[in-house]
């Protein structure tokens, strides 16, 4: 399962907007609160250079930017 949350302005807090069976699920909950039913989606993998994560982990968290929101993807261990 993969958690969604987004914010709007830089700062403001995160709000959860569901849990997904799957990335593209997730990718098309973007699409409609964008409003952009013929959008792609691209996200964006944060790396740390001082760490030594796998592949795994670096793949479980996820991010989008859009020109209104922040989008944060990430893998739910439940």
């Amino acid at each position: 399962m993969w958690k969604l949350t987004a914010r709007g302005e830089r700062g403001s807090p995160f709000a959860e907007l569901g849990s997904f069976a799957s990335i593209g699920d997730a990718a098309l909950r973007i699409l409609k609160i964008e409003g952009d039913p013929l959008g792609t989606i691209f996200f964006r993998v944060y790396v740390d250079p001082a760490s030594t994560r796998d592949d795994a982990e670096v793949l479980s968290r996820l991010e989008y930017q859009s020109a209104k929101r922040f989008y944060l993807l990430q893998r739910d261990a439940q």
